[in-house]
């Protein structure tokens, strides 16, 4: 009897957090900020289709043929760009441009799933854990065309964040080394104000009730937005994706455990972070990497914001300083902070 007893309370707290879940993720979001130019829209130069390679396809293992471009070079190396949230991979053409120019690595910028071009929903992709997926898909799909160097997962911003989860997960030994520019880790404090200076705006309740839910197993809901970007609407051009589901939302970024993941990373990768980025805390970063990650090499370039690490010609050579391996390495915890002025 006093089994029963147990098993039924515990079947009605059960019953009752689940509830309390489905009301959090019924809730309406917050009303929208004020529109804000958090990262300078202004100063990113439009880049013509005629001085773009080809919008090409893959496979993925679920049949949907996702979007790349392929910056060809006299490298074997292969350096996979992964780009930030609501941005595809044109907005690094100048980064793939230079760095296979330079005879660093052949470079390829896919437009991940559920963004322009890629998969069939906008905003969404089908599972969590699907992104990883996906990229080892290009990655087979590389081996597949011949392509025998050795790959280097890169990404900025969000698709640095997703860098971090990446090595953190089962598809890790695909990649040689791993370069993060200005990593987003959204359950860290290394974000500024906790929504990357004003550009993300979360959904909180929906995205704790989901959470809940999901720890139950429970994932029909998941396909619901929480988390919508503050672009401004004199900046938009019909390609960005303006808000996330949940699934993408966690397929994007390190998991909860996020320490786990950037433990992963060590002396195989580099990070690259702006003294002056608007989104991500370059000194509160350091210390995550000093603390959890110290063979990680880590950069932090003065006179330097979130766009100007990918666009700026000084940046884009340290850049491919470190992946030729031609500039001094530091030894163990080491910090640059380099004067770029």
């Amino acid at each position: 009897m006093t089994l029963l007893l147990g098993m039924a309370i515990l079947v009605a707290v059960m019953v009752s957090v689940v509830g309390i879940a489905v009301a959090m993720v019924a809730t309406s979001p917050s009303p929208e900020p004020e529109e804000k130019d958090v990262f300078g829209f202004a100063s990113l130069q439009p880049t013509p289709d005629s001085s773009l390679p080809p919008l090409l396809r893959y496979p993925a293992r679920d049949g949907e043929q996702l979007a790349y471009r392929f910056y060809d070079s006299s490298a074997d190396q292969l350096l996979i760009f992964v780009h930030g949230s609501s941005h595809h991979g044109r907005s690094y053409h100048a980064l793939a441009s230079a760095v296979s120019a330079s005879g660093a690595a052949k470079v390829i910028l896919p437009n991940l799933r559920g963004h322009y071009q890629s998969g069939r929903h906008r905003g969404d992709v089908g599972y969590v854990g699907q992104l990883e997926d996906d990229i080892a898909d290009l990655i087979a799909e590389l081996r597949r065309q011949d392509h025998r160097g050795a790959v280097v997962l890169g990404g900025h911003s969000s698709g640095g964040g997703f860098v971090i989860r990446f090595a953190g997960g089962v598809h890790a030994p695909l990649v040689s080394r791993f370069l993060l520019s200005s990593p987003v880790i959204p359950r860290s404090p290394t974000l500024r104000g906790g929504s990357a200076g004003g550009w993300a705006r979360v959904h909180m309740r929906r995205l704790i009730g989901l959470t809940i839910l999901n720890a139950f197993h429970i994932r029909g809901l998941n396909g619901l937005p929480v988390i919508d970007f503050n672009k401004p609407v004199r900046f938009w051009d019909g390609t960005e994706t303006l808000s996330y589901s949940y699934r993408l939302t966690v397929s994007l970024h390190p998991r909860d455990r996020y320490v786990s993941d950037v433990r992963k990373l060590a002396a195989g990768a580099a990070v690259f972070i702006g003294e002056d980025d608007e989104a991500v805390d370059a000194q509160r970063l350091r210390k995550l990497f000093d603390r959890e990650s110290p063979a990680t090499q880590f950069n932090i370039l003065s006179g330097t914001n979130h766009f100007g690490i990918f666009t700026s010609d000084r940046v884009l050579n340290m850049l491919t300083g470190w992946l030729t391996g031609v500039e001094t390495q530091p030894s163990v915890k080491a910090v640059n902070t380099v004067d770029l002025a």
